[in-house]
């Protein structure tokens, strides 16, 4: 490894140095890895020095780290990093070690005292014995950090007791108890029960610089964050607490502290909150909670570019193996079905978070980013023998699914719309070839209403129809085709 590399791993850690000379050592030796202004060279990826508790307090734990260098995981600002620290002491002299740690513990806001030349002599004879590199726990254990802020100032819980499988409005409820966590950390340890209760937490958190925040959510069963009243992401309905139910969401935030409200429930079974955050453009994810967040890969949410639908062919949570999703300009976004050969899913907002599948060919199902996810249905869309014969995208990607049944083919096109200003997805239906109408489902999960000369699919979803036959059969809504009258159908949420 070149001198200049391994000198950068110097500072894998926070560190400082001396006027003049150490700010001209940091720049050959050190800001290649930990960049110029001590966030951390290549995005964050490596630990920085820039406001870092490392750097501050005790010199000695600095100083040692440089000498012998240190290996395996440490945490540094609330984030994980496992890189490699090779040992500087046969590499540097003790001058230029004490003018590299000066400058750092004095810039980009550090305010530590210099350290001396003398003071990292006496240090090197006092450990000259050490043959190997240090660990977190060994270093921090000689030379604890100093106190850190709690991550969520005056952070105060609430408890509430009840039976709910969605989100409560718990401005109606009354707390049955009310504690301040000075650890500044979300926990539900302090619920004093394993089922059916909520808890709300309210304190203030402290952004640091002015920029886009991502926050990752997830629970066993359901919640919510808000940040200055505004609602930020929500895992809803019960379910576990694996990571795929986990959800993202941002926010744009100036520095300073900002009003962090966070909504829980549990139902029944297992019990348990994940939340984390962290700056756009920084990697490695920031813990709120006292459980970290699992499947913590950055996330990589797919959208629609240049008014461009995008397509994403991996397992889906809701549907079947074979599921093909679309996210629409507009926020409107679907995943349909090979194997029924039937749209299953609509859902608004995002559309999804392609890191499960895209980083180490994650396994499992991945769920819909968005919100107001509705399942359509789960069971094959047509009663005879069906084939399903792919898929073509016009210029704007939007999709139209073919399927053979018998000697006709069924076309399902879909594009982004309104309905009454509100975001839509339209669907035509055309059957080619000879033959009688088709009749195909349109949905086994929801109850069809009539409104009027309005239709709707139970109390999630309005239904418009333009040449469109909609029947109910044996609980299911189904729709008949004429060969040569293409159907429309315009699906919106209330």
């Amino acid at each position: 490894m070149p001198r200049a590399a391994l000198l950068a791993s110097i500072l894998a850690l926070p560190l400082h140095a001396h006027a003049q000379d150490g700010g001209q050592l940091f720049t050959t030796y050190c800001s290649a890895c930990h960049g110029p202004d001590g966030k951390g060279a290549t995005g964050g990826q490596f630990p920085p020095l820039a406001g870092s508790d490392w750097v501050a307090g005790d010199p000695a734990r600095a100083v040692k780290i440089v000498l012998h260098g240190l290996h395996g995981e440490v945490e540094v600002d609330g984030r994980k990093f496992n890189l490699e620290m090779p040992p500087q002491g046969g590499v540097l002299p003790d001058d230029q070690i004490a003018a590299i740690l000066s400058y750092v513990r004095s810039s980009w806001g550090n305010k530590a005292e210099a350290i001396s030349t003398d003071f990292v002599k006496a240090t090197r004879a006092a450990t000259t014995d050490r043959k190997v590199q240090w660990t977190q726990a060994e270093i921090i254990k000689l030379h604890p950090l100093p106190p850190s802020k709690p991550p969520i100032a005056n952070l105060i819980s609430q408890v509430y007791n009840g039976e709910w499988q969605s989100l409560p409005d718990f401005s109606k409820l009354k707390a049955t108890n009310v504690e301040e966590e000075h650890d500044g950390k979300i926990s539900i340890k302090k619920a004093g029960a394993t089922d059916l209760f909520g808890m709300v937490w309210e304190g203030d958190l402290n952004v640091s610089e002015e920029g886009e925040y991502l926050f990752r959510l997830d629970a066993d069963d359901g919640a919510r964050v808000v940040l200055d009243g505004k609602p930020v992401v929500e895992v809803s309905g019960i379910g576990p607490m694996d990571g795929g139910r986990a959800k993202n969401g941002s926010a744009k935030l100036s520095a300073g502290p900002h009003k962090i409200r966070v909504e829980y429930f549990e139902y029944k079974g297992n019990e348990g909150i994940a939340l984390a955050w962290r700056k756009s453009d920084v990697p490695g994810w920031k813990s709120l909670t006292d459980t970290a967040i699992k499947g913590g890969r950055d996330p990589i949410m797919l959208a629609p570019e240049n008014g461009r639908a995008v397509v994403y062919r991996n397992f889906i949570e809701g549907t079947t193996p074979r599921g093909i999703g679309i996210g629409f300009p507009g926020s409107v976004n679907l995943a349909y079905s090979a194997d029924n050969l039937a749209p299953e899913l609509i859902w608004t907002g995002e559309f999804m978070d392609a890191s499960k599948h895209w980083t180490d060919r994650g396994q499992g199902n991945q769920s819909p980013a968005g919100d107001h996810v509705v399942k359509l249905s789960g069971s094959p869309a047509f009663s005879g023998e069906a084939r399903f014969r792919g898929y073509k995208l016009d210029p704007a990607g939007n999709p139209t699914f073919s399927v053979q049944v018998g000697n006709q083919f069924v076309l399902d096109s879909w594009k982004p719309g309104t309905a009454n200003g509100a975001p839509a997805l339209v669907r035509t239906l055309t059957v080619n070839g000879q033959g009688d109408a088709v009749s195909l489902l349109i949905s086994d999960k929801l109850a069809l209403k009539k409104e009027g000369s309005a239709s709707s699919l139970g109390d999630a979803i309005t239904l418009q129809s333009d040449h469109a036959e909609l029947e109910s059969r044996d609980g299911k809504v189904f729709v008949k085709i004429i060969p040569g009258q293409p159907a429309t159908l315009t699906y919106s949420w209330k």
